[in-house]
């Protein structure tokens, strides 16, 4: 029997009584095709035991069994290469266990995020509702500090944070302490039908104090709205935006201005935990002005 060159951490007892096989019996063993041992051999994770010269043939160690199934388990579990190696490379339970629990847990967020998106996908499924709890609004004349940009729709969400933190702030030193208030954005036709537009970020001007560098002093003309709460953070707020869409078409007027914003629920230590979004829809006056 020939004596097998060690490779990996098989211990001395092992490596005396291994042998070597040819990559037709390694494939039966470990269920990995040639295809496959050629790609880990590639990338360095599970090398042959020796190559011959002159054929070209690989041959594998019966020690290296245990590494080949660990390697082709986790990787049918979506591990990556390099959480591998190290997986491979570490004789440290504890760091082995650490790895494991990391990969762990993010598969448990990819499960999550898989059946967030069955379940919305299954409500599309399903027509968008008339909604009952739409309420006619008029928003007096509001002063605000407000921060703006035109932005492409890919960006919004990173303008959304920066924004909102540079308001939070803002306010904040002005009154001497955190303070919680309740932001709202308005919002051009045009990031919705170009997918670029004018963005606005606003909270209601803090009494006798002039904005920072940075921010504009405004007032927010008054306005009348149709008015959804979208509970809960933006997942399915489309299906909201359609839905408040319909009922204005249908039962109001619409009017062709921005759409406006208000972020409800948000703490002095997490502006940006909302627990509900309302959504302004612009109308006609439904009522004759004061």
């Amino acid at each position: 029997m020939a004596m097998s060159h060690h490779v990996g951490d098989a211990n001395a007892e092992e490596d005396a009584m291994s042998a070597q096989v040819s990559i037709g019996d390694f494939a039966v063993m470990t269920s990995l095709s040639r295809k496959a041992l050629r790609h880990y051999h590639d990338i360095g994770i599970l090398e042959p035991a020796h190559i011959d010269p002159y054929t070209g043939y690989r041959f594998y160690d019966t020690s290296q069994v245990d590494h080949a199934h660990i390697i082709r388990r986790f990787r049918s579990l979506g591990m990556s290469i390099p959480d591998i190696k190290a997986l491979l490379s570490t004789d440290d339970a504890g760091a082995r266990t650490d790895i494991i629990t990391t990969h762990l847990e993010q598969m448990e967020a990819q499960l999550q995020q898989t059946r967030d998106t069955v379940g919305a996908l299954r409500e599309l499924l399903s027509p968008v509702r008339t909604p009952t709890d739409v309420t006619s609004r008029h928003e007096p004349a509001l002063a605000v500090w407000s921060v703006s940009a035109t932005i492409d729709t890919s960006g919004i969400d990173d303008w959304f944070a920066a924004s909102l933190r540079t308001l939070h702030r803002a306010v904040a030193v002005a009154a001497g302490v955190p303070t919680a208030v309740v932001p709202g954005g308005l919002y051009d036709r045009a990031l919705f039908l170009e997918q670029r537009g004018s963005a606005t970020m606003f909270v209601e001007a803090p009494p006798s104090a002039d904005p920072p560098e940075g921010i504009r002093a405004d007032v927010l003309p008054r306005a009348e709205f149709a008015v959804l709460t979208h509970a809960g953070g933006h997942d399915g707020i489309d299906r909201s935006y359609a839905a408040l869409g319909i009922y204005v078409n249908e039962h109001l007027i619409s009017s062709q201005g921005p759409i406006r914003e208000h972020y409800l629920g948000g703490t002095p230590t997490d502006p940006g935990r909302f627990t509900a979004t309302e959504i302004c829809w612009p109308i006609f006056s439904t009522t004759a002005p004061r």
